[in-house]
Formats: C-alpha cells, structure tokens, sequence
C-alpha cells in the first residue's frame, strides 16, 4: 500500500533536474499514474490507475491530460517546479494534483506525490505514484456482452440503495471501457483489461475513484466488487441483458407536491442579487430548472448539452436555470466555481447559487420537491410555472443514450412549446 509522502521529503538530495527547471523534456510522454484511496486512519484502501499525457508547451512550459481509456480531460494548467516538480490543476473542481520526480536524472521515471480537492466541508488528499508508460504488446481479443444488468449488495449481503443499474460496456482486443449507469447518473467512462474471464476496470477524473474487479462465472454471468470512494465498497453480481430503453424509471422517483401549483424558486446571481421564478426572464415561458453542483461530473456531461437546446428553442420561449448546491456555503468560491463552470461550456443561460449540500437543503429551498435523490435533477415548466416532468440523473456519453435523451428532452421542450 502506498504511503502518504510529506512532498518536501520526495527528494533525498538534490538531482540534475536543479539545473533545468524551465525543461518540459524530463516529464514529456504517457505516465501510468495509481491514486491510494483511502479513509483517514482507515486501514483499508484500494488503488485506482489512470493515465496522464503531458507534451511540451510552445512557451516552454508543459500540458497535460487525464486519460481514462478514449475520456480525456484537460487539465486546466500544468506547470513545472523548480526542475522536479509538476503540479496539474482541475480548476473546475478546485483540485490539484503535485507529484514530485522520484527516479531519473535527465528522464524522469518515477514520481509520487499527491492529489488535493474540496470534498464536503473539507480537503481530502489522496497518495499518487506515477511511473513512465511503456508501450503495451498486442493482447488476443476478448469476450464480453455489450449490456448487463447490474445487482449492488453490501459486504454482509444486504441490497442497497439503487441496487439495480444497468451497464454498457465495448470490448477491443482486451481493452474494455463502460459505465455503469444507476439513476443518479452514471460513472463516466471506466476502462480497463479483460484477461481470462478477469476483468478489471477503473476511473479517476478528479471526483471519481472508482475500480471494479470482476469475474466471467460459468454461468455466463459476472461476480465481483466495485469501490466507488474509500469505504464504500459493493458486491455485485450481474447478468447479460438488452440495452435499456425508455426513461420511466429516472422520471418516477423525485414528485413535486401539488402539480397544479406554480413551482417556487430562488438564487443569487453574480451580483449577489436575489432571482426568483417571478423574474420576467422566465414568465410565461417554458422553463427547464438544473439543480446541479460544479461537483458533479454528470452535470458536467449535462451543461453542452443544456446550452445547446437553450441555444436552439429560445427564441421560441424556451428558458434554463441552473440551481447551484455547493459542497460549503462560501458564496465568494462557489462564485469562482459557477464562473469556472460557465466559461468551460460557454454557458448563456441563468445559473444561481441555491444553497449547499448539506443535509435538508433541498427540502428548505425547494419545498414544494418530494423524495429528491440525484444531481443533476431536471424539472421542465409549462408556460404557467407548474411542473410537468421531472428527470432524475443524466446519461452521459458513456452511457451510449446520450442521443437518445437529448431526442426525449427535445421531444418534452417542443411539446409544451406547443401548448396554447
């Protein structure tokens, strides 16, 4: 298990790269990093790997992407130190990742260090070991069904909450990448190895840790566990399956009161100012309300594709607002934080901070809401304010019904677009 390195000590004594700090060339390439997620104290953890790309910048310095599978993520800045160093930002979830190099003299080898980000009302770190990427050798194929129904239970047996989910993945060689999508929103794309009936995926993009360890049975059917964050580890067991259809499920959970009732709600915008549903932006329009956190990877997945039918539907009448619950009630950061969001997707349309995650926020801000249980959550209005549809969770693109949702959403606007 990897230990937690205070980041001044990485380095024994001092190395050639003291000499050449402006130098991207000792850390250009393909690096195999392993994040150790585990609970303060706790004895148990689990290794999550990923790889990074960093190249060379036209002004001397470095890029770098996260990559899981064919999922790349940018990374925000990354930047060189003192010659040993790189530290790599997710300015969208207020996260860095640092590690220092630890093996090579002109060509880094090894490195370790850690990864910092906001989670609740307080900063986790996780212990990250990276080591240069060799080139993998040609692996026969593999044999895996594309769609699976996924059935969760706790270590001592007991079915959890969302125990059924369905999953998708695609096989090429013996590489495999997937999700797994309950209705509070799916993974993202996980990717991995399948390997004598073993199969083994993981993801991290700077809110995930996730591993999944599994096994082919000989009854066609597949075993295993998943950690989805230190602690919380669960038995599976899944069965080949069609694809999913239709999204009954996802707009069955989360009710509103009385649906006759025009629906109530509220922010502050950039200015510190107070919207509320009486707002001529939104009166008489058809209006699609996004409670969301810059948190949340599914609601990065959901922003193009919100501003995109904002772009599209209107001039005809069509109106979205973004609700933000942020991890702590700091209205200057989760400032930065909406900024950030809105700038990353080009966003146009209203986006107000609503409150926190903490526990009974919803129920305080939004009263009128029963059984809320995923971000993000789309509510559509008709053009009286009152509540027509309620979407819980977002298929990504890993999901594979990317497409098909955006036709339900557009299907859903245009409809009560028509309406007299």
């Amino acid at each position: 298990m990897l230990k937690v390195l205070p980041l001044l000590a990485l380095l024994a004594a001092p190395s050639a790269f003291a000499q050449v700090a402006s130098n991207p060339a000792p850390f250009t390439g393909h690096w195999q990093a392993e994040l150790t997620a585990a609970r303060p104290g706790a004895s148990e953890s689990y290794q999550v790997p990923f790889v990074i790309e960093i190249e060379a910048a036209s002004d001397g310095g470095i890029t770098a992407q996260l990559v899981n599978g064919s999922d790349r993520m940018t990374f925000t800045t990354a930047k060189l130190h003192s010659g040993t160093e790189v530290s790599l930002r997710l300015e969208q979830y207020d996260s860095t990742l640092t590690a220092h190099c630890t093996e090579g003299m002109r060509i880094c080898t090894r490195m370790e260090g850690e990864y910092t980000r906001q989670k609740g009302a307080s900063a986790v770190h996780y212990a990250v070991a990276v080591r240069r990427l060799r080139k993998a050798e040609a692996a026969p194929p593999a044999t895996l069904a594309a769609d699976w129904q996924f059935q969760f239970s706790s270590p001592d047996g007991t079915p959890v909450h969302e125990a059924s989910a369905p999953a998708h993945f695609k096989v090429n060689g013996d590489t495999v990448e997937g999700t797994i999508a309950p209705i509070s929103g799916d993974y993202g794309l996980m990717a991995g190895r399948l390997t004598n009936g073993e199969l083994h995926l993981s993801r991290f993009d700077g809110i995930h840790l996730l591993r999944l360890d599994g096994h082919l049975t000989a009854s066609g059917q597949m075993e295993g566990v998943l950690h989805e964050s230190p602690g919380a580890a669960l038995n599976f067991k899944a069965t080949a399956a069609g694809a999913a259809s239709g999204f009954a499920e996802a707009e069955s959970i989360t009710t509103v009161a009385d649906p006759s009732e025009s629906f109530r709600f509220q922010g502050l915008d950039a200015s510190g100012a107070t919207v509320n549903q009486n707002d001529a932006r939104f009166r008489g329009k058809v209006v699609f309300i996004d409670l969301f956190g810059t948190w949340c990877p599914n609601c990065h997945d959901e922003a193009p594709v919100l501003q995109s039918l904002y772009e599209k539907y209107r001039v005809k009448g069509f109106e979205v607002v973004g609700l933000s619950y942020e991890y702590v009630d700091d209205r200057a950061r989760n400032q930065r934080l909406l900024d950030v969001y809105r700038k990353k997707y080009g966003i146009g349309f209203t986006l107000l901070l609503a409150g926190t995650t903490g526990e009974g926020e919803i129920a305080r801000t939004l009263p009128q809401l029963r059984d809320f249980g995923a971000y993000p959550t789309g509510i559509f209005l008709d053009r009286k304010g009152r509540v027509r549809l309620i979407h819980a969770g977002f298929s990504g693109p890993a999901t594979g019904r990317l497409p098909e949702l955006r036709q339900h959403f557009e299907e859903t606007i245009e409809r009560l677009l028509d309406e007299p």
